[in-house]
């Protein structure tokens, strides 16, 4: 009767094949409780390293969001400029359509003038 093996049903969901002569249910449950507390350390690092993972994508979007801003800021300042520049370029063309005006109105005056 000697001749036979007991199949335990570890935490992790392995089986393990034990004789009686083996070793002691103590033993078994020593075995049982490392293996599970190796498993949760493993557990815990793959959770770890996700989390620190998650953290530099979050550091990297800051960065991006941040370096985006600046730009934006940049291209507040161009559109400045380019506004300030329409703004002269429409106070020249009305000068100078004020000057064509005056200019056009001389003309009139010394064709008529001529006319005379």
């Amino acid at each position: 009767m000697d001749n036979y093996e007991i199949n335990i049903l570890r935490r992790g969901g392995n089986w393990k094949k034990v004789k009686p002569g083996d070793l002691t249910i103590d033993e078994i449950n020593k075995e049982s409780k490392e293996e599970y507390e190796l498993n949760d350390m493993v557990l815990q690092q793959d959770i770890l390293t996700y989390v620190n993972k998650v953290d530099s994508i979050i550091t990297k979007i800051e960065a991006l969001e941040t370096e985006k801003n600046k730009l934006k800021d940049e291209l507040k300042i161009c559109e400045d400029e380019f506004l300030m520049k329409k703004k002269l370029a429409e106070d020249e063309i009305d000068k100078i359509s004020q000057e064509k005006e005056i200019i056009e109105k001389t003309i009139n005056v010394i064709k008529n003038l001529k006319s005379f």
